[in-house]
C-alpha cells in the first residue's frame, strides 16, 4: 500500500497545521482592547464627562444667584 504524500509534504502539512494552530490560539487569547489608545479614549471621555458636569453645575449656581438678585 502506498502512501498519498511523500515524507516532505507530510512535513509541509503538519508545520502548516501547526503555524494555524498558534495564530488561531493567539487570537482566541490576546485581547484586542488592552491598548494605550483606548484607555486615553475613555480618560478622555471621563475628563470631558467631568468638566460638562462641572459647567451644568456652575450654571445653575449662577441662575440661583441672578433669581437671589431678583429677589432683593
Amino acid at each position: 500500500m502506498e502512501l498519498p504524500f511523500t515524507n516532505l509534504e507530510v512535513a509541509f502539512i503538519l508545520l502548516a497545521f501547526v503555524i494555524f494552530s498558534l495564530f488561531t490560539l493567539a487570537s482566541i487569547y490576546s485581547d484586542p482592547h488592552d491598548n494605550k489608545e483606548e484607555k486615553k479614549r475613555k480618560e478622555k471621555k471621563r475628563k470631558e464627562k467631568k468638566r460638562k458636569e462641572k459647567k451644568r453645575k456652575e450654571k445653575k449656581r449662577k441662575e440661583k444667584k441672578r433669581k437671589e438678585k431678583i429677589k432683593l
